[in-house]
């Protein structure tokens, strides 16, 4: 199957059938739903005149934007500015043409760390062209490069993120933030020092900061690695480099091992970091965990996939695309440890993945550990719960960790990257031949959407509670808060990270219907709000896209060189290829993103128990589809937001707010 045709068939399609039927399920929908529901509606910040800065308030949060301050949500923000040709900076000057143009490819803070009044942010460049690109090179997802990002503009009218207008591809940078006078300063980017990083994560350890993740530049090759910055002389250098070689690494990718590296901790005074290792010769690989009282002397390691019960999936193919070892926690005195565990072997059926693992570590008088899972597989393992904790519980393909109150709180994070690349790519249930394909198949986001996300709390002797979430055998009772998954809202798909506060927890999401709305507005009413100027460039988009169909495929066999005939082909497509349940899935997709409101969610809870909501919108912005980052300065609570269609945005409760 030609899959650049699926792609643009089938969402060329949507795009054109499915809008006389919006117009008749939102003329219906949009008294119940409200304008103030719209995509162009949520916006409720407003400027204060002495400052001209951008606020979010609720009860007693107020949240202040503080990069780009002087510009909206909902305008490219991303930290930096973008100069062209590849470079970032921060850029001062009113008269230059660069001042307060952000950079969109900017797109989500990776990674945040604060120290004093400064915040540390590592960003992640391109998030959704970097997922396609390895969609392309390493799952086998074929698609034509015009076609698809005519196609993006056509679903998202323009406001999805790809490329730069120029082409340029400027990668991640590090940046640091003054959150009291807002002075903003690149530590790395390719453009400054040659150095492109890819932070995951982020922690202070005896006075330095350390980052961990990929870089590019330098003759390291993305190796994962681990960075050590000095706040007091910005100096940025590697103390460890995971793989011996870049010839490794290309054996690791070659065979679809996913490097990335994310989970972090610091357990006894001691810094603890994950890696994956790959050794060329042998061809054996292995997840990793490091740990070191003393980061420039070394890392030795204290766990592999073989202690770790070879739980770590760490494929590309894999649940959440190799998550490997995502989190860890020191509680009581012990090291706690979430691990992606889905692989295509042991999925429980073809819109399944394996549920994560908890695995607790004991080190011993020798230095050594002692592994025993916590939540894993039971009868082999002797696991005290299933994977993923609840049996009836099959979605969450990861778990976040933080200890507040004395427990250790859980929050699952479902598997929105396979989910999402089913749609996109027309994947569902394999075939008598064991491949995929056929069909625009959206059981296994529909299957997510159905089970939200839940919260956990763990206590000292490993009973677990129910915080957020709904009722189940396991848990008939219901969850200790009274909320039901997701915070009572299925489009949160990722309890994204946690942060403790003043005394209070914080808890934000990441909100799957952003992304989605490109489907969502066929039935949640924004097309009635949006403006001429927008079904103008709407039809540009669309005109583009036949465009860029008919050129793959000038000679008229599979796309014809006709905007008529493109139109009839796409029309074919679908009635040819979509089959009855397809369409079934697809109408129960929409009944879910009806009632959806985009933008990340943020709650708060003085005990752990009783939470508040901030805001369910992004703060008032849909493009931010998630809370991706905290961290805390001696100015106050900052966050960054993920958001791939303007840029990251950071904001900050103040402390004395």
């Amino acid at each position: 199957m030609n899959w650049k045709r699926v792609i643009s068939g089938v969402l060329a399609a949507v795009m054109l059938s499915a809008l006389p039927v919006q117009l008749l399920v939102s003329a219906e929908g949009t008294e119940a739903v409200g304008q103030a529901d719209g995509w162009e509606e949520l916006t409720t910040l407003e400027p204060l005149d002495e400052c001209n800065t951008f606020f979010y308030s609720k009860d007693d949060q107020t949240f202040e934007k503080i990069t780009h301050p002087e510009k909206d949500v909902k305008t490219a923000d991303g930290i930096v500015d973008y100069l062209g040709d590849s470079a970032v900076a921060v850029v001062t000057d009113p008269e230059d043409a660069a001042y307060n143009a952000g950079d969109r490819g900017q797109n989500y803070a990776w990674s945040a760390v604060g120290y004093g009044d400064w915040l540390y942010v590592g960003t992640c460049y391109a998030a959704i062209g970097n997922t396609l690109s390895l969609m392309k090179s390493s799952l086998g997802d074929e698609y034509d490069d015009k076609v698809l990002a005519a196609t993006f503009d056509a679903l998202y009218n323009g406001t999805f993120f790809l490329t730069e207008e120029d082409g340029g591809r400027p990668k991640g940078v590090l940046v640091k933030i003054n959150t009291r006078t807002g002075e903003t300063k690149v530590l790395m980017s390719g453009s400054y020092n040659g150095y492109t990083p890819l932070f995951r994560n982020a922690l202070e350890y005896h006075g330095k900061l350390y980052f961990c993740g990929s870089v590019g530049g330098g003759g390291i090759g993305f190796l994962p690695s681990i960075w050590q910055v000095d706040p007091a002389t910005d100096v940025c250098k590697p103390v460890y480099i995971g793989l011996n070689s870049v010839q490794d690494y290309a054996a690791a990718y070659q065979q679809g091992i996913s490097v990335g590296i994310r989970g972090m901790c610091v357990y006894k005074d001691q810094l603890v970091v994950s890696n994956v290792t790959m050794d060329a010769a042998t061809g054996k690989s292995s997840a990793a965990l490091l740990i070191s009282s003393d980061p420039e002397k070394g890392f030795p390691q204290i766990a592999d996939s073989d202690s770790l019960f070879n739980y770590p999936a760490y494929h590309y193919a894999d649940s959440i695309y190799g998550g490997s070892i995502w989190d860890m926690a020191e509680f009581n005195g012990r090291l706690y440890v979430s691990i992606c565990t889905g692989t295509e072997d042991n999925m429980p059926d073809d819109n399944t993945m394996q549920s994560f693992a908890l695995v607790r570590g004991d080190q011993n008088a020798d230095g050594t550990f002692t592994w025993t899972p916590v939540a894993g597989d039971q009868e082999k393992d002797g696991a005290r719960y299933t994977f993923g904790i609840d049996p009836e519980r099959t979605r969450s393909g990861a778990a976040n960790l933080i200890v507040y109150n004395d427990h250790l709180y859980i929050g699952e994070y479902n598997d929105e990257e396979i989910a999402l690349e089913r749609i996109l790519f027309a994947k569902t249930g394999k075939n008598a031949n064991g491949q995929f394909g056929g069909g625009l198949d959206c059981r296994f986001i529909n299957a997510n959407l159905e089970q939200s996300v839940n919260l956990y709390r763990m206590d000292r002797d490993e009973n677990m509670e129910l915080v957020v979430g709904n009722a189940t055998r396991m848990f008939p009772n219901g969850s200790l808060s009274g909320l039901g998954s997701g915070f009572g809202r299925s489009e949160n798909q990722y309890i994204w990270r946690m942060q403790v506060y003043d005394g209070k927890l914080y808890v934000g999401t990441f909100d799957t219907s952003s992304m989605l709305e490109c489907i969502g507005q066929f039935v949640n009413g924004n097309l009635l709000t949006r403006t001429p100027a927008q079904w103008k460039t709407q039809w540009d988009y669309l005109k583009a896209l036949m465009k860029a169909l008919q050129e793959t495929d000038p000679d008229g066999n599979g796309n014809p060189d006709t905007l008529a005939q493109t139109i009839k082909f796409s029309y074919k497509f679908v009635f040819k290829n979509i089959t009855v349940s397809n369409i079934a899935s697809a109408i129960r997709l929409l009944n879910y993103l009806r009632k959806a409101k985009q933008g990340f969610d943020l709650y708060v809870s003085e005990d752990g128990v009783n939470f508040r909501t901030i805001t369910v919108d992004g703060f008032g912005d849909p493009y931010n589809h998630g809370l991706r980052a905290f961290a805390v300065t001696d100015q106050g609570l900052c966050l960054g937001t993920a958001n791939p269609f303007y840029g990251t945005q950071v904001w900050i409760k103040r402390k004395d707010s």
